[in-house]
C-alpha cells in the first residue's frame, strides 16, 4: 500500500504539496501526503491527503483518505483512486488509468487574491431519507427520443433536465407557487473549460423540452463566453462574477439554487446542503443511478 501510494503520487504530485491559506495556492515542497497505520495521536498538520489503513483480525482491510477540496474536485479525487488502485494491482498507473495534468499554470496561474466571500448555511436538525432511484439505458434512450427535436443532447443533459423539474414542482407544492430556480453547472477544468452556466426559471411553462434547451443554450453561450477571454485574468474575472452574482442572489433568500457537477454528477440546493441528488454510473457504465436525499416531510 505504502509504496504504490508513493508511486501514485509521483503523478498526482500536488496532493503531496502543502496549501497556503492566505494565498490560495499549493506549494509543490515535496514534503509528501499524511499516511498513518490504525489510529495515531499527533498534533494536528495541515496535509493536503491523509490516509489511514485500518486492518482487521478476520483479515479485511479499510481505508480512510480525507482529502483537501480546495486542492482537488471531484474528477481528481475519483482519478486518484483509481490511479492508486491501479499501481497497486499492477504497479503502475500511467499505463492503466488516464491520469490529469497538473500543468495548467498558464491558463489560471497562483495569484495573491482576497478569499472569496463563502455563505456558510446554519446547521438544522430534521429528519434526513435516502432513496436510491436507477434509470438504465432503456428509460435514458426514452427521455433522450423525447428531446430528439432539439437536437442530440447527452444522458447527463436529460437527467439534469429531469431531475430539475422534480426540484422546481418538489419548491413549488412547499411555497405554493412557482418559486424562481437558478441551476449552476460548474465545468470540470480538466477537461472542458468553463465558468459557472445559470439557468432561470420563473413564470415560463415547465416543460421538459424547455429545460433540455435551456441547459444546452446556456452551456454553449457560457462556453462562447469563455473563448472570448484573452488571457487568464479575463477567465478569473468571469469565473468570480459568476460565483459573485450567484451569493447575491443567494443572500435575498428569494430564488432556489441548485448546483450540477457532471464529473461526480451532484445536484444540490446551495442553502439547505441536506436536499442533494447524487448522480453516478451504474455498473454497466450506460445508466445513472440517482441518490436523492430529502427531509422525510418532504419524501412520499
Amino acid at each position: 500500500m505504502e509504496n504504490s501510494l508513493s508511486e501514485t503520487l509521483i503523478t498526482f504530485y500536488p496532493l503531496a504539496g502543502r496549501f497556503i491559506e492566505d494565498r490560495n495556492f499549493v506549494d509543490f515542497n515535496d514534503q509528501g501526503a499524511e499516511y498513518l497505520i490504525a489510529q495515531v495521536v499527533v498534533a494536528f498538520s495541515p496535509t493536503v491527503l491523509a490516509v489511514q489503513l485500518n486492518m482487521f483480525d478476520c483479515g479485511g482491510l479499510a481505508i480512510g483518505v480525507p482529502l483537501s477540496h480546495k486542492v482537488a474536485d471531484g474528477f481528481v479525487i475519483f482519478t486518484f483512486f483509481q490511479a492508486w488502485a491501479a499501481a497497486c494491482r499492477f504497479g503502475n498507473t500511467t499505463e492503466v488509468v488516464t491520469c490529469p495534468s497538473f500543468k495548467m499554470g498558464s491558463l489560471l496561474p497562483a495569484r495573491d487574491t482576497d478569499k472569496l466571500k463563502i455563505l456558510v448555511p446554519e446547521e438544522y436538525g430534521v429528519t434526513m431519507v435516502t432513496k436510491r432511484f436507477v434509470f438504465d439505458e432503456l428509460a435514458i434512450s426514452t427521455l433522450k427520443a423525447k428531446a430528439k427535436a432539439i437536437g442530440e443532447v447527452s444522458r447527463v443533459v436529460v437527467m439534469t433536465a429531469v431531475l430539475w423539474k422534480a426540484r422546481i414542482l418538489a419548491v413549488q407544492a412547499k411555497h405554493g407557487l412557482l418559486w424562481p430556480s437558478l441551476l449552476n453547472i460548474s465545468y470540470n477544468l480538466q477537461g472542458k473549460t468553463g465558468v459557472i452556466a445559470q439557468f432561470k426559471t420563473s413564470e415560463c411553462k415547465l416543460d421538459f423540452n424547455d429545460l433540455v434547451a435551456l441547459l444546452g443554450n446556456s452551456i454553449r453561450e457560457t462556453a462562447a463566453d469563455c473563448l472570448k477571454t484573452e488571457d487568464a485574468d479575463d477567465l478569473f474575472t468571469l469565473m468570480i462574477s459568476s460565483m459573485t452574482e450567484i451569493h447575491e442572489i443567494l443572500e435575498k433568500n428569494e430564488t432556489d439554487i441548485c448546483v450540477f457537477t457532471s464529473v461526480c454528477g451532484w445536484v444540490n440546493s446551495v442553502h439547505k446542503p441536506s436536499d442533494i441528488v447524487l448522480m453516478m454510473d451504474t455498473e454497466c457504465g450506460r445508466g445513472i443511478e440517482a441518490w436523492e436525499t430529502l427531509e422525510k416531510k418532504r419524501t412520499c
